[in-house]
């Protein structure tokens, strides 16, 4: 009697442990602050919290790894990772992803000035003249870049370029993506404002066919509807707020 019990006791956690892992995910982001970074050896951000919140409400696992974005797109091509956050969609990576209706977030390309300013940009003409902080070596969009009558002052970093706009150096500055710069803004506790939108993209949590298989589609949707809720409840925005 003793050792049947001490052989469905091993069974049942057998079959508790395969679920387990049946139930872990493997995501892949990048470091890109305030979304996703390591800290104290630790995967955080608010997209990185947005992720665990979802797959505790789905009953799931998730482990997260920081990459290089390069290394971390191979990982849900060649299956190694079963979803990455936050890919924009194009031809090419849907052939190997599965994209949710969803999106985790935007990222969104702006004009940023000091809150109360009194600025307003309605079109890049009315840039025309003007100084604007800007991060050396980083392409924006092609209008901005290409544009002639912009006075640009180079910073080293988003963080530079931020310290510069609060201290008065420059009247407005222009961000690759607005949480980050917003981000940077909330560190060192300067109010800025978005006064011209360049360019807007959702970011999606995208499934890897190879990894997830034929429930890779059915996953996505899952996930889309528990980020649509979380939205309605209003948690996005609080794990958000904590951020930028």
């Amino acid at each position: 009697m003793k050792k049947r019990v001490v052989t469905l006791v091993t069974i049942i956690l057998l079959l508790f442990s395969a679920n387990a892992l049946a139930e872990k995910l493997v995501f892949v982001t990048c470091e890109f602050p305030p979304l996703g970074f390591m800290k104290e050896g630790q995967p955080a951000g608010s997209q990185v919290e947005i992720v665990h919140e979802i797959c505790n409400r789905l009953g799931l696992t998730a482990e997260i790894q920081v990459l290089p974005w390069k290394r971390a797109m191979m990982y849900v091509e060649k299956g190694q990772a079963h979803a990455i956050f936050a890919a924009r969609q194009n031809k090419e990576r849907s052939a190997f992803l599965y994209y949710p209706s969803e999106p985790i977030g935007f990222e969104r390309s702006v004009i940023l000035a000091r809150k109360g300013s009194g600025i307003k940009v309605h079109s890049l003409d009315d840039l025309k003249g003007k100084t604007v902080g800007v991060v050396r070596g980083y392409a924006y969009t092609p209008e901005f870049d290409s544009y002639q009558g912009i006075k640009r002052k180079d910073c080293n970093d988003d963080k530079q370029m931020v310290m510069m706009l609060a201290k008065g150096r420059f009247p407005l500055a222009i961000g690759a993506d607005e949480v980050t710069v917003k981000y940077f803004c909330k560190q060192i506790g300067f109010e800025a404002e978005t006064v011209y939108v360049l360019t807007e993209a959702p970011g999606y949590l995208a499934f890897s066919k190879k990894a997830a298989g034929p429930k890779g589609k059915s996953l996505a949707e899952k996930f889309s509807r528990t980020l649509r809720q979380l939205r309605e409840e209003g948690v996005i925005q609080k794990i958000e707020s904590k951020y930028f």
